[in-house]
């Protein structure tokens, strides 16, 4: 069974071992001093920055992630999108949930960092129609 919900500190540590597990995928280490550094306290870095941190739970266990936050007033920026290769199909409801929470809260953008792009397929990101602006995949929420 599985469920997307919002993240609590008790994920913290499950998160942090998918998100190692995702960089080692691409030949990457994960940096919790750097790069990685919102990894280190979620609710700080996503709910203290008025954005929203969810996981995707399958069988009592974190199999995914997702994290965005605000950039400025008119637009959030998802930092954080992964779900285990099993569990791709929760990949595009995690995206769904961002998109729907930036409407919710009034963001007119949402910007996916490359950090969040790296995990997430192209074509997923075109047919939600996130184009490229100046180097940055964006999606303007009121235009949909």
């Amino acid at each position: 069974m599985s469920q997307i919900r919002i993240a609590n500190k008790q994920d913290e540590t499950h998160i942090r071992a998918l998100a190692k597990d995702a960089l080692a995928s691409i030949s990457q280490e994960i940096d919790l001093d750097g790069n990685d550094a919102d990894l280190k306290n979620i609710e700080w870095s996503y709910f203290g920055h008025d954005g929203l941190f969810l996981v995707l739970e399958v069988n009592g266990k974190v199999a995914g992630f997702a994290g965005a936050a605000k950039l400025s007033d008119h637009a959030i920026g998802i930092k954080r999108l992964f779900v285990q290769p099993d569990f791709a199909s929760g990949l595009e409801q995690l995206l769904d949930m961002l998109i729907d929470f930036a409407r919710k809260m009034d963001y007119r953008l949402v910007e996916c960092a490359e950090s969040a792009a790296t995990f997430a397929p192209a074509k997923m990101l075109s047919a939600k129609k996130f184009e490229n602006k100046d180097g940055r995949l964006v999606l303007d929420v009121w235009s949909v």
